[in-house]
């Protein structure tokens, strides 16, 4: 969980899933979930509960659950107006991983190659200022832009620079709101100014080469490179007898190197969540 001194009611936005047998398919199912806006931990909570049996529902397709996600938070009891979630959500069967992604949260491949454990991106971010997100969303009106900080004045007026990350910008009960994501589940209002709903989905077939997944929240990748986690996995593996080194302890020493790294920069930790998954070669 994070830390806000200055909100001391502040409640976990993060979620996860793990299902190392949904539905009795033989499926491998994961899903990390990061909530953002006044309810984005009920929308979190809901998702978490729900995405399962959407996936079984979909015939286990991941874009199309992850779809079918977004349409049931429209008229479901949580007011999504200005509340949503980043998703990842990942699924293995027959060695084949496919991975649908809203937002930036990230998953990992763990790979070797040439002797070394490297890390290959599963997921891309949807930040609004990535080009095609941002041609996509400024191509049916939305408004892209960073706020910004008056530092002095000239002839031609004030001085400006930009501050904090780009935003896709809306008007929400009268008050201009910039979301710091081009893709989520919810933020219905956002959704009308250019946010999707709709998910990138990558496949990947596994070899004898694939070792694990990382799937976290941006409370680790806003402080931790993907190949700096990807070591500090590998290093707990390397660290443990044989091949019987244990995910969830893996995840755990990740998850506490970015509260530390955090804790480091700032007096506000970001809710942290972290998933590894082991892999074999079916």
């Amino acid at each position: 969980m994070g830390l806000k001194p200055n909100n001391p009611r502040w409640e976990n936005q993060d979620n996860y899933v793990m299902k190392e047998d949904l539905g009795g398919l033989g499926v491998r199912l994961f899903v990390v979930l990061d909530g953002h806006g006044e309810l984005g931990h009920l929308v979190s909570r809901r998702c978490s509960a729900k995405l399962p049996n959407l996936v079984v529902d979909s015939n286990l397709c991941v874009a199309r659950a992850t779809l079918r996600m977004a349409d049931d938070l429209r008229s479901c009891p949580v007011d999504c107006a200005s509340s949503g979630a980043t998703c990842v959500l990942t699924t293995i069967r027959d060695g084949k991983i496919s991975v649908a992604n809203l937002g930036d949260s990230k998953c990992v491949l763990a790979r070797l190659v040439n002797g070394q454990v490297c890390a290959v991106p599963l997921s891309h971010d949807h930040k609004p200022d990535r080009p095609d997100e941002r041609q996509r969303i400024l191509a049916i009106g939305g408004q892209v832009g960073s706020r910004h900080l008056v530092v002095g004045s000239n002839p031609s007026g004030p001085i400006r620079i930009p501050m904090g990350p780009a935003r896709v910008w809306y008007r929400c009960r009268g008050e201009i709101m910039g979301l710091a994501m081009s893709r989520s589940l919810g933020d219905d209002i956002a959704h009308q100014a250019g946010v999707s709903s709709e998910p990138e989905v990558k496949e990947h077939q596994i070899d004898a080469n694939d070792q694990f997944l990382i799937l976290a929240t941006d409370g680790v990748w806003d402080v931790t490179e993907i190949g700096q986690a990807v070591q500090i996995v590998q290093g707990y593996a390397s660290r443990c007898r044989g091949n019987s080194w244990d995910p969830q302890g893996a995840a755990s020493l990740l998850a506490h190197s970015a509260r530390k790294r955090w804790e480091g920069l700032s007096a506000v930790v970001d809710d942290i969540t972290a998933l590894v998954v082991r892999l074999t070669v079916p």
